[in-house]
C-alpha cells in the first residue's frame, strides 16, 4: 500500500531540503493524523451508547443466523458493516474494543486526506486539507463511536488514490484491490458511500491515462451493483419510516463545520468552488499527473449531496450525515485554492521561491484559524456527558423519581435496552418500575428491543392499574416530538396529563399521571403544548 503515498513529480521538492520539513511533505501528514489521534483519543469510550451503537451491538452481537433474521426486518443496507463487526463483538462486548474500529479508521482517514491532499495541491495544501478533515464534525462526531462512518470513508479515499495510481502507472494488482476496496465500502455504508465511489470512477473513465477504461468498469461493477441493491432494499424497510425530505440549502448546514462558527463552514465551501475553478483551469502540465485529474474532485465533491438530497426529496428518510463523504474531496478542494491563490507567482516561474512562501504562509494560517476555530468544538464534544442520546441520564431521572406503582413505556424500538443498560441494578421488573407492555425481552424474542402488546386497546388495559407511567423515547428529529401517533404514546397518554418532560440530548423522559380527582378524559388526556394533533 505504500505505492498509494506516491506524489506526481509537481509535488515534490529538492532533495537537499530536509526530510522532515512541512515542504517534504511528511509532516503535512503526520501532523493531521497525530491531530485527529489526540482528539479521538481524548475521553475515548467516555460516553453511553446512543441509539445507532445500539443497533451495532444488539445486531452484531448475535449469531450470524440471527443476525441475518433480523437484517432482513431493518437496517439491510449495513448488512457488510454488521458482517464485519460480528466476529470483533464476539470478542468481547466492552464498549472501548466496539468503538476501536472507528477510532483507528478515523486517524487512518485524517492522513489519507492529507496524501490525497498533498498529491493535488503539495505539502502545504496536504497539511490543510488533513486538518480540515481531523477538525470537521462528519470526523470528530463518529470518531469514538461503534459506527461504519469513519470505516467507509476511508474506504473511499483508498479506492480513489487507487484509481488515481492506476492512471499513471497501471498494475495488475490494482485492479482487483480496487475492485475490492470500493466494494468494502458500498458495503460499509451504501447511501454514503456509493455517489462518491460512482462520481469517481466515472471521472477517470473520461480522462483513463494510462489505464484501461475497461479494467475501470471491471473493477467498478461489483460495487455498483451491490449499492444498488443495498439501497433499494434499506429504502424499501424505510418505506414506513416519517419522511424527511432535505432541500440542499439543508444539507449545506452539514457543512458550516460547527454551530458556533457558521461563517467558517461557507468559507470552506467557498473555497472549495475556488478549488474546483483553480483546478479546471490548469493548463497541462508536462510532467504532472494531477490537472487531468481535476475531474475527480470537481465530481466526487457534489455527488453525495446531490444524491442524498434527490433521495430526500422523493419522500425518503434520510439524515444530514449521510452527504459526509463529500468531505475528503471538500478538503482538497479548499487546500487547492487556499494554496493557489497566494502562489500567483507560479503562473510566472514554476515552483518559485516566493509562490512557496505564500503557499506556506497563507496554509499556516489557515490551519491556525481551524485550530482556534474548532478545537474547542471538538473538545467540547468530548467533554459532554454523552453525544446524541443521553440515556445514563435518562435512567438516572427515572431512578431517582420512580415510586411504587409506576410502569415505564418505550416509543422507539431501541430505547428500551439502551435505557436499561444504565438502570441501577434491581430497578427494571420491580415494583417501582413496571414495564407493562413487555411480553418477552430483546433475547428471548430475537428483536431488538422485544415484542410487546401489540393492539392500542390492549396497551391501555394493561396501563390502567398504573396511576403514574414513564415514557420514554428518542424524540424525532423531524417532528420534534415522541411520535404522538405511534400506539404505545396513545396508549399512555389515554386519561392521563402530562406532569412533566426533560430532554437528555435526543431522549425525552415524560411522566403522565391520572388525576387524582378522576378528571373526565377530555381534560385528562390533552395534548401538552405545542404538540400536534
Amino acid at each position: 500500500m505504500t505505492a498509494l503515498l506516491h506524489d506526481s513529480p509537481l509535488s515534490g521538492v529538492a532533495a537537499r531540503r530536509s526530510r522532515w520539513r512541512i515542504s517534504s511533505g511528511r509532516l503535512s501528514v503526520l501532523v493531521p493524523a497525530l491531530l485527529a489521534a489526540a482528539l479521538t483519543a481524548y475521553r475515548y469510550d467516555a460516553k453511553p451508547f446512543w441509539r445507532d451503537e445500539v443497533y451495532t451491538l444488539s445486531t452484531a452481537g448475535r449469531s450470524v443466523g440471527d443476525m441475518m433474521g433480523l437484517l432482513s426486518e431493518r437496517d439491510a443496507g449495513l448488512v457488510g458493516y454488521y458482517l464485519i463487526m460480528q466476529p470483533w463483538i464476539a470478542v468481547s462486548e466492552a464498549s472501548w474494543w466496539i468503538r476501536l474500529p472507528g477510532a483507528v479508521a478515523t486517524v487512518v482517514l485524517v492522513a489519507l486526506v492529507a496524501v490525497l491532499g498533498r498529491r493535488f495541491a503539495g505539502p502545504w495544501g496536504g497539511l490543510v486539507a488533513g486538518t480540515v478533515a481531523a477538525l470537521a464534525p462528519a470526523v470528530y462526531l463518529h470518531g469514538q463511536e461503534a459506527r461504519p462512518y469513519p470505516m467507509a470513508l476511508t474506504a473511499v479515499v483508498v479506492t480513489v488514490l487507487l484509481l488515481l495510481r492506476s492512471t499513471e502507472r497501471p498494475r495488475a494488482w490494482i485492479w482487483p484491490v480496487a475492485a475490492t476496496t470500493a466494494l468494502l465500502a458500498v458495503l460499509l455504508h451504501p447511501l454514503v458511500t456509493l455517489p462518491s465511489v460512482g462520481a469517481v470512477f466515472f471521472a477517470v473513465w473520461l480522462r483513463p491515462g494510462r489505464a484501461r477504461r475497461w479494467a475501470l468498469v471491471l473493477a467498478a461493477l461489483p460495487a455498483g451493483l451491490v449499492g444498488a441493491g443495498l439501497v433499494v432494499a434499506g429504502s424499501m424497510q424505510a418505506a414506513e419510516r416519517p419522511p424527511a425530505p432535505a432541500t440542499l440549502p439543508e444539507y449545506f448546514t452539514f457543512w458550516r463545520l460547527v454551530a458556533d462558527v457558521p461563517w467558517l463552514g461557507w468559507a470552506v465551501l467557498a473555497l472549495a468552488v475556488v478549488g474546483a475553478v483553480v483546478l479546471l483551469r490548469r493548463g497541462p502540465t508536462r510532467d504532472s499527473g494531477r490537472e487531468p485529474h481535476a475531474l475527480v474532485l470537481v465530481l466526487w465533491a457534489p455527488m453525495p449531496v446531490l444524491a442524498i438530497t434527490t433521495l430526500g426529496l422523493m419522500g425518503g428518510y434520510f439524515n444530514q450525515r449521510y452527504a459526509s463523504a463529500a468531505l475528503p474531496a471538500i478538503a482538497v478542494l479548499a487546500a487547492v485554492a487556499l494554496t493557489a491563490l497566494p502562489a500567483a507567482a507560479r503562473r510566472l516561474a514554476s515552483r518559485s521561491a516566493r509562490g512557496e512562501r505564500w503557499a506556506g504562509w497563507a496554509a499556516v494560517t489557515a490551519v491556525v484559524v481551524l485550530l482556534v476555530s474548532l478545537v474547542p468544538a471538538g473538545v467540547g464534544f468530548r467533554q459532554a456527558r454523552a453525544g446524541f442520546d443521553d440515556p445514563a441520564g435518562a435512567a438516572q431521572q427515572i431512578a431517582a423519581q420512580a415510586q411504587p406503582g409506576d410502569a415505564v413505556v418505550y416509543v422507539g424500538n431501541v430505547v428500551r435496552p439502551m435505557v436499561e443498560a444504565y438502570y441501577p441494578p434491581g430497578l427494571a421488573g420491580s415494583d417501582r418500575l413496571t414495564d407493562a407492555l413487555l411480553v418477552a425481552s430483546p433475547e428471548d424474542s430475537d428483536t431488538l428491543g422485544g415484542l410487546e402488546v401489540y393492539r392500542v386497546v390492549d396497551k391501555i388495559a394493561e396501563l390502567a392499574p398504573h396511576r403514574r407511567v414513564w415514557l420514554v423515547g428518542s424524540v424525532a428529529t423531524a417532528t420534534g416530538d415522541l411520535g404522538r401517533t405511534t400506539g404505545n404514546a396513545r396508549a399512555v397518554m389515554r386519561d392521563r396529563r402530562l406532569v412533566s418532560s426533560t430532554d437528555h440530548n435526543w431522549l425525552r423522559v415524560e411522566l403522565w399521571e391520572t388525576p387524582e380527582d378522576d378528571v373526565t378524559g377530555a381534560s385528562a388526556s390533552q395534548e401538552p403544548p405545542g404538540v400536534a394533533q
